[in-house]
């Protein structure tokens, strides 16, 4: 509490008088009171719930004027700006259901208050209950449905997020406001976040470099946390998951409650185990078992002046990695020590394909610990916002029996984050936001062996964004000026080829070192405009840019997970985009259509290319060893597509949903010099989504919130696959049907007692290949003729979560 007294005193005397928010909340069409509806301070981080009669009462709200959101599950979300006076303020609401999720407020942004459907920068939101109903193996795999978005996969616990084409360090990961920092430039490890401690997404797909600076071409893929309950609530969860294809079995438990003078606290525990996944063709694929346990926590305190709070998080996996290698009669292979010094492939017995061990030769260990300060307060006549977080990052890689115990790589990465915000009070409908963020990171090298070399890098930037709202038309922007500098360390080689980071008698020098900064402005401007009270249309233009990363600048040797010699260049340009987007949207009670065009045109698009001789033949550094080289090169390139999501779900059938999605992305590298290499890698086919679901608000005294869905997803043929030097090959089409099903169970006294959700992706067992999955180019299977690993198949998920608590104490 000293701590928390010291924190207050940085603000004293904001809010002297202080008010009380109360109110009635009924049914647009019939006016029957509504129970359990949310209404919310979102800048107070503090609400209630209707009670039995539809009523609600919130005390000690400071005077002035403050955003209220009331929230109700398949009504739309209604925000209104309240002058808080005194003594009592009286404010009743009438709510309507909706079709979609085009009213939800979206919090990731430079002003507060924005929907879906007013801004003009598309954004996507996906909630827990949505979740809940569908079935995933890791963070990143719960979203990759949505339109626009798909992921890149090493197995069922690896995934990086793409939006319309881009991933890796062209998509930005944000957690609770914090960029996550955590060498996402790999390909061969997952988001290190607790996937069900996520209480929210929020996608923004475009530039997202006006928000938080470099690396967000593609877009922003925002994670958030539940918020706390209301004073006097204390209330836990157990959640259960069990998949039956790789038995991964997941549990997560919670603890939470707010005390009635504002003193709010959360810890959670979770954890996974999961088994080696199978499919038709592969039967049980070795090496993609894996285990994962995070310990989170928050604790902070809600007053009249706003929130402040600390969370940690210590995020732990071991997981194995697929190399596809396989004996002449297809049985997986393993890496064994056979003597003293030295090791060799065995065939992996049935007994090893069907057990959790995580393979002490071949697995990575990765840990990631974060503890952040978070504090929202009312100052002046706006709004302060201020983030300071740190983080540490181990990531270790095994690749040999010769040496237990011993990562042959060993990444080590220190960031500190900051974010500060001010939010100033609306004007006439304007809203502007001025700050400035920035990471610091320090990578250091701590394995046998060395990738690249260390480095250290300062960003910084600062920014200012306005948004101007009247009845039917919504205009922002913003213009933001970043700088990033970077130290890498020199590069050494010894005779064997082996990197050091120190010089040596027999060491010649492969990377001189780099010592360079990079700077940028960038900007976005959009707008909205309500046509008419269903119609809405929206365009908007931004530009973004990304500093090369330390692996693009600095690599000078064999890359064991690509096995290729890459070659950097010290001398590559920040990429920098332009992407506009045109969207229009209609919205009726029982109907919703979105749809939206997008071009990003990149300048320096960075790429590895094959070297080759003077006669035009594959360039090879080690004649002993047929080691392709390449080489990183800037050239422009261009994305295009569109998705489109129509939503039916009828006044008169408020039971029926009808939900259809379609997903385009499209690209060219326009300084390609071959029609084989005319296109971009890890491009997602174009894909159909179709969902019809079923729900039922009760039956009987017990059973609540009933719902069945049949989902249907075709991915069709890709094409367009970077052909060249073999990187890619084409990829055939492959339709999916998954199932869904659940209810929530009450007592006699109308309390929870548990909700089941049951889901069946690939309900025919289909043996395919995502196009997006690295596992596709791991290996030929002798016996069969086929190349590389397939995806998982049928798959059964039951997630059972217990409520318990949750009485105003």
């Amino acid at each position: 509490m000293r701590y928390f007294s010291f924190i207050f005193l940085l603000f004293p005397g904001l809010v002297s008088a202080q008010a009380v928010l109360r109110g009635h909340i009924t049914d647009k069409t019939n006016r029957d009171p509504l129970i359990g509806v949310t209404v919310y301070l979102p800048a107070l981080q503090k609400g209630a719930q209707t009670d039995t009669l539809g009523q609600y009462r919130i005390p000690d709200v400071p005077t002035g004027s403050h955003k209220v959101e009331v929230r109700y599950i398949g009504y739309k979300l209604q925000t209104r700006n309240v002058r808080f006076i005194a003594g009592e303020t009286t404010v009743d609401f009438a709510i309507e259901p909706e079709a979609a999720q085009l009213q939800e407020v979206v919090v990731t942004g430079l002003t507060t208050g924005s929907t879906v459907k007013d801004s003009p920068i598309p954004i996507m939101t996906y909630n827990k209950i949505q979740w809940l109903q569908t079935s995933s193996t890791n963070l990143v795999d719960a979203v990759g449905k949505l339109p626009g978005m798909s992921q890149i996969t090493t197995g069922v616990g690896l995934s990086k997020p793409v939006i319309r084409g881009l991933g890796f360090n062209r998509v930005i990961t944000v957690h609770d406001g914090v960029r996550q920092e955590d060498n996402q430039w790999g390909e061969e490890h997952a988001l290190q976040i607790d996937e069900y401690s996520i209480d929210r997404y929020e996608i923004i797909k475009g530039s997202g470099s006006l928000l938080y600076g470099s690396d967000g071409l593609g877009g922003v893929m925002s994670l958030i946390s539940s918020r706390p309950p209301e004073a006097g609530i204390f209330r836990g969860q157990l959640l259960t998951n069990y998949q039956s294809n790789n038995g991964l079995i997941g549990l997560s438990g919670v603890l939470e409650g707010t005390t009635r003078s504002g003193l709010f606290g959360r810890v959670r525990v979770s954890h996974k185990n999961a088994g080696n996944y199978r499919n038709r063709y592969d039967g049980r694929v070795y090496g993609s078992a894996y285990r994962e346990s995070d310990v989170n926590g928050t604790i902070g305190i809600t007053r009249k002046w706003g929130y402040s709070q600390i969370y940690f998080s210590n995020w732990h996996q071991d997981i194995n990695i697929v190399t596809g290698e396989r004996d002449p009669s297809g049985r997986f292979l393993q890496l064994v020590r056979v003597a003293a010094d030295s090791e060799a492939l065995q065939p992996v017995s049935e007994a090893m394909l069907h057990i959790r061990t995580i393979d002490p030769a071949n697995y990575q260990n990765l840990n990631n610990f974060k503890t952040s300060w978070n504090t929202f307060t009312k100052l002046g006549s706006g709004n302060l916002s201020a983030i300071l977080s740190y983080s540490q990052n181990r990531r270790q890689e095994f690749a040999s029996t010769l040496t237990p115990g011993q990562p042959a790589l060993y990444f080590y990465l220190q960031n500190v984050f900051y974010d500060l915000k001010y939010y100033f009070g609306g004007q006439k409908g304007w809203d502007f936001t001025v700050g400035g963020n920035g990471l610091w990171q320090f990578n250091q090298n701590k394995g046998l062996q060395i990738l690249y070399p260390g480095y250290h890098s300062w960003d910084n930037g600062l920014f200012v964004f306005a948004q101007k709202k009247t009845d039917r038309l919504t205009v922002n922007g913003g213009l933001r000026m970043d700088i990033r500098q970077m130290r890498i360390n020199q590069l050494y080689a010894d005779s064997e080829g082996n990197f050091s980071e120190t010089p040596g008698i027999n060491n010649k020098l492969r990377f001189a070192g780099l010592n360079k900064t990079y700077s940028n402005p960038t900007g976005s401007i959009g707008a909205t405009y309500a046509l008419s009270g269903r119609w809405t249309v929206k365009a908007n233009l931004g530009r973004g840019f990304r500093a090369p990363s330390t692996p693009e600048l600095s690599a000078n040797g064999e890359h064991a997970g690509t096995f290729r010699y890459e070659i950097g260049s010290p001398n590559l340009r920040s990429e920098t985009s332009w992407q506009s987007d045109l969207g229009v949207n209609y919205e009726s009670p029982g109907v919703s259509i979105t749809a939206s065009l997008f071009q990003n045109r990149i300048s320096n698009f960075t790429y590895s290319e094959k070297v080759l001789d003077r006669f035009g033949r594959d360039s090879i550094v080690d004649p002993t060893r047929p080691i392709l080289t390449y080489r990183y090169v800037q050239g422009n390139a261009v994305l295009y597509g569109g998705e489109a999501q129509v939503t039916i779900n009828p006044r008169s059938a408020r039971w029926f949903h009808l939900t259809s999605s379609y997903s385009l992305v499209r690209s060219r590298n326009l300084t390609a010099t071959s029609d084989s290499a005319r296109y971009l890698p890890f491009l997602p086919p174009p894909r159909l989504i179709g969902q019809v679901k079923f729900t039922k608000d009760g039956a009987g005294n017990r059973w609540r919130n009933l719902y069945a869905l049949l989902e249907i997803e075709h991915n069709w043929r890709q094409d367009q696959a970077l052909l060249a030097y073999g990187t890619e090959t084409r990829t055939p089409a492959y339709t999916l049907v998954n199932l869904g099903a659940g209810s929530d169970l009450l007592n006699s006294s109308g309390r929870t007692l548990f909700q089941l959700y049951l889901t069946v992706q690939n309900l025919f067992d289909v043996a395919y290949q995502s196009h997006q999955n690295r596992l596709k180019y791991f290996g030929i299977n002798e016996a069969t003729g086929r190349l590389g690993v397939f995806n998982m198949g049928r798959n059964i998920s039951v997630k059972l979560v217990v409520p318990f608590g949750g009485k105003k104490q």
